[in-house]
């Protein structure tokens, strides 16, 4: 399993990304604030980062970067599978707020450039 972060402004809540993937065609569930999303045949996790644990883990570089970006942010941990249905989040995200990226790849940027710059699925 595969994942990225998605950072989006503050304000930015469970509920607001759960109508924005189904507004874009996906099946969306959520329980204990956890979202399991389908978009054709692939399944991501989306978990928000509620306890601020990310924010640890980053370089301060990092976090200053993404805040020069967004501002103050709420960050949105998303396990996929298949990155076509990390695509399709990203790209759900990114229509409705700024939204940074890390892949956990070595890449973090504006979403659109993720969208771009997207590795092929292995």
């Amino acid at each position: 399993m595969r994942s990225l972060i998605a950072f989006l402004p503050r304000d930015a809540i469970v509920e607001d990304v759960r109508d924005r993937l189904l507004a874009r065609g996906g099946a969306v569930d959520i329980r204990a604030g956890r979202m399991t999303v389908v978009h054709e045949g692939s399944v991501a996790w989306i978990e928000p980062d509620v306890e601020g644990e990310l924010g640890s883990e980053y370089e301060s570089h990092e976090l200053t970067f993404v805040a020069g970006l967004i501002g103050d942010w709420a960050a949105f941990v998303v396990d996929f599978r298949s990155a076509d249905v990390a695509d399709f989040v990203v790209a759900a995200l990114a229509e409705r707020w700024p939204c940074v990226v890390d892949d956990d790849e070595g890449f973090i940027g504006w979403a659109a450039e993720y969208l771009t710059h997207a590795t092929p699925e292995a």
